[in-house]
């Protein structure tokens, strides 16, 4: 398959520098310096004061220790570790997505450093496919987030933060097993000089199958024990090399390359709805490659600016075959589709700090995104679209202890290309714009921040949401407004009491202009209704989320969060909000029984949820959890857990059980 590179005449005289300055600093010695930060500093995009103890608890934090500790091997599962969020799966394509207070990847866009990553086509991404293995830590804002950060950022953001070398020289090597004949293995190779650093890794996941509960009933298209078509393998390939001048601390400019090479069955449909019809897929081809460069130069004693570029690929053959025997393409259902999809683009952030009161930030974003897609034998559509941003934020001290933080940005996005497959003519041009201010009060007290905020925020319609016929079930339209939230927040967090910490916030929003499914609209020459996608969708959230950590000994830990999420469909309340439970808890406890042994029991509650707009639901269930490590002399650990300890029959949607009881095995080496 044919690939284009059309910004690559930019990207390699940037590499070709960085390549030549990085070969003249490897001859440079070893040298005694402060310890440095495994965190990849270019890929954080902070919001505006919650860089210090005015601005605290705007967002959560997962590290990557912490999904290691819990065997938590992709993003997905990582982010479900935070407040706030509920891990949910598509189960018609098999993609796993973090809802973050109710709002999905399409309206809280994915960053890897910085860069968004999801599929030009229709905005969604399967998180479950990223390894966490070069996770330094992921950032998740809710409702508030940076002005800064680009545009689509109706509920919040997520964004993965990458790992960079700390040690002159530095390797990590992994390998274990999985029940369901899974195997795994991974390393990663660093090394630190004055002027510079490199780094490269790679993982590999496989996995034959998973294995149901044992007391999942059978239906017609599973049996129980293992699950139908639901092998799977990942390969991902890293590299990052950095130019660190050493004119100014903060100064350094890198590049890097990151391909995620994946296959995926898709199991089967497996409950009652007669609604729901059996599909059987095979993602045959799942490949997304980045090249991005990025870079921080320091302006002045307290000004900088931070350009980033980048182009991204995304490739993917789904094959729909006729049966479970994944064998023949001879029913009208039956088909390959094949993306042949890229995006490329950038930004540049620039800030700094405004006499003794202000910090002040501002960017620049645009993307462009252009889909290329087709059934075999059937010809190509092409669509594309460009997307562009400016924002701004300031910190403004107002006391010693308050804080306000102000922002707002202009987002617009504009069709560049779109021509029915239908009649061959194209689309009548369609633009969308939005305005999106926000604002934050902060009051430190000790050992703790108060903090009270709102946002304005949008999305703008994917292009299949805009062009798609539905495999010939609905209408295009390409006359789709954005969809706009407001939200609001008040909240807590620091310390209690001596050794117990605690945060407690209460939010709601408010949600116009919701794309929603409109049935019944038109009739296809052979009399079938069919449906479109409008703005016709008034709907509201709300809820408080709430967390203890308590140190009851040195040695132990335990912990809590809480979420209560109630939303309502103002507009249609026949039509359900999915995906997302009303009550979720998540326990645990650290405990090192030994010196070189920590146990960390865990449990999780999610109550019943929609899995449909027309109202199937999925019952409440409880997991319980248990991951222990033992550090050994020379570098070495072993890791070892089991996942659903009592074998609970569960679902996170409807007619598509999840994984019974489960384990895995790890040895990790490091120097």
């Amino acid at each position: 398959m044919k690939m284009e590179y059309p910004i690559s005449n930019i990207q390699f005289p940037i590499i070709k520098f960085l390549v030549v300055a990085w070969g003249v600093s490897l001859g440079l010695p070893v040298w005694a310096q402060e310890p440095a930060s495994p965190v990849f500093a270019l890929g954080e995009v902070l919001v505006v004061g919650a860089e210090d103890a005015t601005g605290g608890g705007t967002a959560a934090t997962v590290t990557g220790a912490q999904a290691g500790q819990r065997g938590l091997r992709n993003v997905a599962d990582a982010a479900a570790l935070a407040p706030g969020v509920t891990l949910a799966r598509v189960g018609g394509r098999n993609e796993a997505m973090a809802f973050v207070r109710g709002y999905d990847t399409r309206q809280v866009p994915l960053f890897i450093d910085g860069i968004p990553v999801y599929v030009p086509y229709d905005g969604n991404v399967d998180m479950g496919r990223f390894d966490t293995f070069d996770m330094a830590e992921l950032s998740i804002s809710k409702g508030y987030s940076p002005a800064i950060l680009g545009p689509n950022a109706l509920g919040g953001a997520i964004n993965v933060v990458s790992l960079r070398p700390t040690q002159p020289e530095e390797f990590t090597a992994r390998a274990g097993a999985t029940t369901g004949e899974g195997y795994a293995g991974a390393f990663r190779a660093g090394m630190l000089r004055p002027a510079g650093y490199a780094q490269a890794g790679i993982s590999y996941r496989e996995r034959d199958h998973f294995r149901v509960a044992d007391d999942f009933e059978p239906t017609k298209t599973e049996d129980g024990g293992r699950r139908e078509n639901s092998d799977s393998r990942d390969l991902q390939l890293s590299a990052k090399l950095a130019w660190t001048p050493g004119e100014d601390p903060g100064d350094e400019f890198a590049v890097g390359f990151v391909r995620q090479d994946s296959e995926k069955g898709v199991p089967p449909y497996a409950g009652t709805d007669t609604n729901t019809v059996p599909r059987y897929w095979r993602y045959t081809e799942w490949i997304k490659n980045s090249v991005y460069a990025v870079g921080n130069k320091s302006l002045g004693q307290t000004g900088y600016v931070k350009p980033r570029i980048y182009y991204d690929t995304y490739e993917n053959t789904l094959e729909s075959y006729d049966d479970a025997t994944c064998s023949t393409q001879t029913k009208r259902s039956s088909f390959t589709s094949i993306y042949d999809d890229y995006a490329f683009g950038g930004s540049v952030e620039a800030g700094m700090l405004a006499g003794e009161r202000h910090d002040l930030r501002g960017a620049v974003h645009y993307k462009q995104d252009v889909h290329r897609g087709h059934n075999v034998g059937s010809p190509v559509e092409t669509f594309k679209d460009e997307t562009w941003a400016v924002g701004g934020e300031d910190r403004i001290s107002l006391t010693e202890k308050l804080a306000l933080a102000a922002g707002a940005s202009f987002e617009a996005r504009n069709s560049l290309e779109a021509a029915d497959p239908i009649s061959g003519e194209a689309f009548a041009d369609n633009d969308n714009t939005a305005v999106n201010p926000q604002a934050g009060l902060f009051y430190a007290v000790t050992d703790g921040v108060f903090r009270a905020t709102v946002a304005h925020k949008s999305r703008f319609p994917t292009l299949k949401d805009r062009y798609s016929y539905r495999l010939g079930t609905a209408l295009p339209n390409p006359e789709l407004d954005p969809e706009v939230a407001l939200h609001f927040e008040a909240g807590y967090e620091g310390r209690l009491a001596e050794n117990l910490r605690g945060r407690l916030s209460g939010f709601y929003s408010r949600l116009d202009d919701t794309i929603q499914q409109v049935d019944r609209v038109a009739q296809d020459e052979e009399g079938a209704w069919l449906y479109q996608l409008q703005n016709v969708g008034e709907s509201e959230s709300g809820g408080l989320e709430a967390g203890l950590a308590w140190t009851v000994l040195p040695e132990l830990t335990a912990g809590a969060d809480y979420l209560y999420l109630h939303r309502k469909n103002l507009t249609n309340p026949e039509i359900k909000l999915t995906d997302v439970p009303e009550h979720s808890v998540k326990i645990y406890v650290e405990w090192q029984a030994l010196s070189r042994l920590t146990l960390v029991p865990n449990v999780e509650f999610n109550s019943s949820r929609y899995s449909s707009s027309y109202g199937a639901k999925v019952d409440g269930f409880w997991l319980c959890n248990l991951d222990a490590q033992v550090a050994l002399p020379r570098g070495l650990e072993l890791a070892a857990g089991i996942r659903n300890l009592f074998d609970e029959n569960y679902e996170l949607g409807e007619g598509y059980p999840e994984e019974g009881r489960n384990a895995y095995v790890s040895v990790q080496y490091s120097f």
